[in-house]
């Protein structure tokens, strides 16, 4: 009778206990629908909030955006505007100075590089600008002729021939060599 009661009691438990298919079905379902509604609540909530906040989030976003542009052109300006300019030994010996150059200025031909030039003596002659590739390679030249009276200070226009790799030099080198009399 006991072992009866013990087999009747194992059944019933088990047939409490354990769901049909379909019961786990429908509890997963129901899971889900809960799990759903409750995230679509949060978006819900979140799309209130940027209703009533939006506007101010949006403005401030679109001003930091307009900041990190106008910083990214300066730096893209600079990258690829700005050039190393050395000056060689007879730019000095002639009374030259050189204080800055770059690629591409306004109101310049393609392939120019700008260079300002001060002249502490007057100078007479011819100055040529050398471009050298990032092994130290020459890969262009162009020469200007100059008549220049002491004191002075000019920017000059060194036009290269179009075929000259001016982007992907690394360095540009000014020499003087003055007009024998």
């Amino acid at each position: 009778m006991r072992l009866t009661l013990l087999a009747v009691t194992a059944v019933l438990l088990s047939a409490c206990c354990c769901q049909s298919r379909e019961e786990k079905l429908k509890a997963s379902e129901d899971e889900g629908n809960l799990l759903v509604a409750t995230k679509a609540r949060l978006l819900k909530g979140a799309g209130e909030a940027v209703k009533k906040e939006g506007k101010e989030a949006a403005e401030t976003i679109a001003e930091g955006t307009g900041e990190v542009v106008k910083g990214l052109g300066k730096g893209i300006e600079k990258g690829l505007m700005e050039v190393k300019l050395k000056p060689h030994d007879s730019v000095a010996a002639n009374g030259l100075g050189l204080t800055r150059a770059a690629r591409g200025e306004e109101g310049t031909a393609r392939h120019t590089i700008t260079a300002y030039v001060t002249f502490e003596k007057a100078f007479t002659g011819t100055l040529e600008l050398r471009a050298y590739d990032s092994e130290d390679r020459e890969v262009g030249r162009v020469k200007l002729d100059a008549d220049e009276k002491e004191s002075g200070a000019k920017y000059l226009d060194f036009t290269f021939d179009e075929r000259t790799p001016l982007m992907t030099a690394g360095h540009f080198e000014l020499r003087a060599t003055p007009k024998q009399p």
